[in-house]
């Protein structure tokens, strides 16, 4: 016997969930889908040093009490953490129809009660591989033991054998089946493959390849069984299998025959689940071996896969710990009701196809919804049939908003289809869908509103994973331009900014930081400002203003003498608590441009100017005011979204869509508008805002309805109880599906005729298209009693339905769409460009597989070139890697591997300006070292390259068309390289690299010892000295010098007026001293002297010493340049006080002020300024290429 794992699971307290099935079969796909998920499932316990975490351990029970209390079908996780995801994959699993219940593990073990002097009888079930590494090869899938849709021979499912057994069982019995996640073993299974097409699986295949060495290849023969060992080897999921063990144990029974007949019956079960390889076997055992086997039981003791190498045995390796992929778990615990007989339906207690129906209202309250409006469903009369006229909501009742419940695969989404193709033609109004599912909702929509309206011109479709609605988010033009109060229109702003962020970290976690929403509050509202602000910003303006005042702690101007008293509050706060107050805001403001598609929706301000100065009126704008009272269908497809990013998208488009209702009855100039309808999909993570229960609770007095869809309604307690109830007040009509209920939800459709509790029980029998209705009434007129309809016949369109569509039909709807799409894109639509990166398929110059075969030896690395490495290159450009040259992807002429061919690739068929600049990757690397060296050094060629390429821009040797280091991060050296962020941390570990700053971006240094690793020497002269550079210079300090120098040229060298006749970096003074810069003139006198200062420790003895060494030279002006305006406080802190001789300044400045606004005239100072503050002066966000 194969030997027990070392960590045993101790039963915890933690509920199982019980499984009652129906007469619903199983999909095998789901299952199989469902079951895979499991693998996925991770634990709370941590991993060791040289250990892996252990993964969570499943368990499976099936008992039977031996009596007519029948049998308890559950399933149970050993860890909590995995509790919840267990849930999720059980409730996937099975259909909504196998009801699923809790109870703890010792109730479900009561029936197993084992004396000390009672003979126990068990069962052990054992992998038998023919061969020992034959676990590695099939079993018989689950899907296998289901209906053949061609011949229709049906093969009962393994499991539904044995709880036909347990259920005739006179004795109790409980079957367990452990399962846990094993490791990943595709290594073993491409070496046993391997082996197996080499003729060395058997020992004497071994030997004798050892002995005269393997047969060519054109000479290998594999027998038939090893050719079927290697196709169950391609075909086993070696990526996602599991370690199981299956047994069951027999209760107290007088007589110990019935519990060996009732064992010896199961022993059986698993025969048909064996595959050709690999055999599951069942043994029954009594005595030692069956009071081990109850221990293990009750003990969730799993026992690894042990199939072991022994010299003695007579070939038969046997182990209880069998491997099972996702394929073939279901075999083992995937109880299909339909697949049992009338025994095992008694025993489970099988929830029976037939429901009783509910009787219909009287025929005049059903008058009252039909006609045009939205189609509901067909009623039900109470003998289970369908009527021929449909139910619909009429216009009137609408405004009262629905509520639509079902979980996954009930029907919702088609029947929410029909109802808007049959509103669109009984309202005037925009309906509106929010489709963030991803299941294809909002196309088939557009496919049934083009078979039932002939065309598409009256639908806008939004597939926001590619093209966002160009809303302009932060902007009142249109609100002020209604006659709306500028502080509503405002407070309406933050509110529903501050509802988003929110919505994107979660309301716990958002408000932990008590100060931070406040102070987004007023800094919102100040760049609202009506004097000092705008009508109109983006996001980068908001998070650009926070920098600002967290970097200067000073407030931003504003008129409002309140709000400047608020601010002001906030400045004054000690200069560390200011700190982390303002990093709570940053965090908070942060996580929206971390989604490009956020930024890109946040930072577009309609009629804004462009670089060149013009306005973008005539470009793409997005106003839903403009569509309200036309009958249009605008759907909002998000499901290509994360789940936050279309949380934030539908609140976003709720936003936009109170504001403009709002707006519309503001200059409404009637009471009765056209009825705008909105239907929000998978609604719970947005009911629970404050924007939308605003919408629900006051949007009927604006002419709207919202129907909010969701899988069930306990999701919303799930947020907050009294959400959950405003939720059932604020809707009027129900619809809902075979859902979990609760008290509340059940209050609210109980009637005299029918209690909570029988809404409960009617919900739980619902059957898949069917629902059960709650419908309002007009004024003074009752209300009907809740009824039952199925959903109406399948939209006109539907490939299932009646009336798809034809071949031609089809055509023209493609046609269509792309017509429509592409219209909303140009008029409406913000598209999305991503960084161009590099495929992943073979080169336009890969040699033939045959060539590659046949060479043993690995392809030579270049390490004179990023180009073979880099993930990013422009759109039209591609590297040809057989002859180390550029292409033109369009015209495929060729150019050479460097910066200027680059340019002339780019050029060839389109232009620089219509590249992204991070797209074009650095192109010579020249790393010096030869291969024999590489191949000695403990580093990767990777990591030697990113190493020369930060080295090659800290001596600023890239072209500024691939790299620049004011306005580049080396982040995108990574890129080009193609080095992983773990591997550049290696760097840093080991010393070879710093990281000097992320600010104004990331910038590293490369260490002596990193130069001495690549083979790089400082030469005087020539990379450092007069003119050339500082000897152990930073990438930080080259970026400010270099700032510093192009702001010379740029003010005083290219100025006509200027004395300065030549700027010298690193100018030499003689006696070991040295400007970083200097302005000179025609007689090489100093007119501008500038030094670029890094505080370190050394701060109180260096800046008085730089300050004396420029005072010498007596320039006209002495600049400073400094890494922030906290060490420009340092720096002047430093010349206040030095350590020795007099104080070379006497003005000192509050620490909140810039280091720009120092009004400093002394021959070593005159002025001050941050490196950004230069980067700015020169213009833009990047260089002109």
């Amino acid at each position: 016997m194969a030997a027990a794992d070392d960590s045993r699971s101790t039963p915890a307290a933690l509920p199982y969930f019980t499984v009652r099935p129906a007469d619903s079969p199983l999909d095998p796909a789901t299952v199989e889908t469902h079951l895979r998920r499991l693998h996925g499932l991770t634990g709370s316990a941590k991993a060791g040093l040289l250990t892996r975490s252990p993964r969570p351990t499943i368990e499976w029970l099936l008992t039977s009490s031996g009596d007519e209390h029948g049998l308890t079908y559950a399933v149970g996780v050993d860890d909590e953490d995995a509790h919840s995801s267990l849930e999720h994959a059980i409730r996937g699993l099975f259909p909504d129809s196998y009801a699923i219940a809790e109870a703890d593990r010792e109730t479900l073990l009561d029936p197993l009660t084992l004396s000390e002097d009672a003979d126990t009888v068990a069962l052990a079930f054992e992998g038998d591989p023919t061969h020992r590494k034959d676990w590695q090869t099939c079993l018989t899938p689950f899907a296998e033991f289901h209906e053949s849709e061609r011949d229709r021979n049906h093969v009962r499912a393994p499991l539904a054998a044995v709880a036909e057994t347990l259920a005739d069982s006179p004795v109790p019995v409980c079957y367990q089946v452990l399962v846990r996640p094993k490791p990943d073993w595709s290594v073993e299974a491409d070496e046993r493959r391997l082996d197996l097409e080499q003729g060395s699986d058997t020992f004497g295949g071994k030997l004798m390849n050892a002995l005269v060495g393997p047969p060519p290849e054109d000479e290998l023969v594999m027998l038939g069984a090893d050719e079927e060992r290697v196709v169950h080897l391609r075909e086993r999921d070696s990526h996602h299998s599991f370690e199981v063990n299956v047994r069951a144990v027999a209760g107290h029974s007088a007589d110990p025959t019935d519990a060996e007949r009732v064992l010896g019956d199961l022993a059986t079960a698993f025969e048909a689940v064996s595959g050709p390889f690999y055999r599951i076997e069942g043994t029954v055992a009594t005595g030692t071996d069956a009071r081990r086997l109850a221990d293990d039981l009750h003990e969730r003791t799993l026992h690894a896969p042990a199939y072991g190498r022994s010299l003695t045995s007579s070939g038969r390796r046997t182990s209880p710990g069998l491997v099972v992929d996702a394929r073939e778990l279901g075999s083992f615990c995937a109880l299909p009701g339909d697949a049992l007989t009338s025994a095992g339906v008694r025993g489970m207690g099988v929830t029976p196809s037939e429901r009783t129906g509910l009787a219909l209202p009287p025929a005049d309250q059903l008058a009252h919804y039909s006609g045009a409006g939205m189609t509901l469903g067909l009623p039900l009369t109470d003998d289970d049939r369908a009527t021929d006229e449909p139910l619909v909501l009429p216009p009137a009742l609408q405004p009262l908003h629905v509520g639509w419940f079902g979980r996954t695969g009930a029907g919702k989404s088609t029947a929410l289809v029909n109802a808007m193709l049959a509103n669109h033609r009984a309202t005037e109004g925009a309906s509106i869908l929010i489709g963030p599912k991803g299941d294809g909702m909002g196309k088939d929509y557009l496919r049934a509103h083009s078979a039932e309206y002939g065309s598409l011109d009256d639908v806008l479709y939004f597939d926001c994973a590619a093209v966002l609605p160009a809303i302009s988010f932060f902007d009142i033009r249109g609100e002020l331009d209604a006659g709306i109060p500028r502080e509503t229109a405002v407070a309406d702003a933050v509110d529903h900014y501050i509802e988003i962020l929110r919505a994107i970290m979660g309301r716990d976690r958002f408000d932990q930081a008590v100060r931070s929403p406040d102070i987004i509050r007023y800094l919102v509202k100040a760049l609202f400002d009506p004097v000092h602000g705008s009508d109109a910003f983006t996001h980068r303006q908001l998070h650009e203003a926070t920098r600002r005042m967290h970097e200067r702690q000073s407030a931003p101007a504003v008129s409002d003498d309140d709000l400047e008293r608020m601010l002001g509050g906030v400045v004054a706060n000690r200069a560390q608590t200011f700190d982390e107050i303002m990093q709570g805001v940053a965090n908070r403001i942060e996580k929206v441009p971390v989604d490009r598609r956020l930024a890109r929706l946040f930072n577009h301000v309609h009629g804004a100017e462009n670089e060149n100065g013009d306005g973008d009126d005539a470009g793409p704008r997005f106003d839903l005011l403009d569509f309200l009272d036309e009958n249009v269908v605008i759907v909002f497809d998000t499901g290509g979204l994360r789940t936050e990013a279309q949380r934030v998208l539908a609140l976003l488009i709720l936003s936009e869509l109170w504001t403009a209702l709002k707006r519309r009855r503001k200059r409404a100039v009637t009471e009765d508008l056209p009825l705008v309808n909105c239907y929000i999909e998978e609604a719970a993570s947005i009911a629970v805002s404050d924007l939308l229960q605003e919408l629900l609770s006051q949007s009927r007095s604006f002419d709207c309805s919202v129907t909010l869809a969701m899988q069930f309604p306990a999701q919303l307690r799930g947020y907050d109880q009294d959400v959950y109830d405003e939720i059932l007040n604020n809707v009027s009509t129900v619809l809902t599906g075979n859902v979990p209920s609760d008290t509340r939800f059940a209050q609210r459709l109980a009637t005299d005729d029918m209690n909570p509790q029988q809404v409960g029980n009617r919900l739980r029998a619902l059957r898949r298209g069917q629902w059960l209705v709650s419908l309002p009434s007009a004024f003074d007129r009752p209300e009907p009693r809740p009824f039952l309809v199925q959903s109406a016949p399948l939209p006109p369109g539907h490939p299932d339905g009646e009336h798809a569509l034809a071949f031609d039909k089809q055509s023209t709807l493609a046609t269509a769409r792309i017509e429509m799409q592409a219209r909303t894109r140009a008029e409406f639509g913000l598209g999305l460009s991503s960084p161009s990166v590099v495929g992943e398929g073979p080169s336009h110059g890969d040699a033939p597989a045959e060539s590659a075969a046949s060479d043993d030896a690995p392809p030579a690395v270049r390490v004179d070139s990023a180009l073979p490495h880099t993930k990013r290159l422009p759109p039209t450009v591609e590297y040809d890697d057989s002859i180390h040259a550029l292409r033109c992807t369009r015209c495929d002429t060729r150019y050479d591997p460097s910066s200027d061919g680059m340019q002339r690739a780019i050029e060839c068929c389109s232009s620089i300006d219509a590249v992204d600049g991070d797209d074009i990757p650095i192109c010579e690397l020249n790393l010096k070292l030869t291969e024999a060296e590489r191949l000695g050094s403990e580093w990767s060629d990777t990591q030697l390259m990113f190493l020369q390429a930060v080295y090659n821009a800290q001596q600023l040797r890239f072209d500024a068309l691939e790299y620049d280091l004011l306005w580049d991060s080396m982040l995108r050296l990574q890129e080009y390289v193609g080095i992983e962020s773990d591997a550049v941390q290696d760097l840093i570990d080991a010393d070879l690299l710093r990281h000097d700053t992320d600010r104004p971006h990331r910038l590293y240094t490369v260490s002596p010892e990193g130069r001495n690793v690549i083979g790089e020497s400082y030469r005087q002269g020539v990379d450092y000295g007069h003119g050339q550079g500082d000897l152990e210079e930073s990438s930080e300090h080259v970026l400010g010098v270099e700032v510093g120098r192009r702001y010379l040229e740029g003010e005083y060298q290219d100025d006509p007026e200027s004395e300065v006749a030549e700027v010298i970096p690193y100018y030499d003074l003689g006696d070991n001293q040295r400007l970083d810069l200097a302005g000179v003139d025609d007689e090489g006198d100093v007119v501008v002297a500038i030094e670029v200062e890094r505080v370190n420790h050394d701060v109180k003895r260096a800046v008085p010493e730089d300050f004396d060494k420029m005072a010498a030279c007596d320039p006209d002006e002495a600049i400073w340049i400094v890494m922030s305006h906290t060490e420009g406080h340092d720096v002047l802190a430093a010349l206040n006080d030095p350590l020795e001789g007099d104080a070379r300044v006497e003005k000192t400045y509050a620490k909140t002020s810039p280091v720009s606004s120092f009004r400093i005239s002394v021959p070593g100072l005159t002025a001050m300024y941050t490196v950004e503050q230069v980067r700015e002066a020169l213009g833009g966000d990047g260089p002109t290429v």
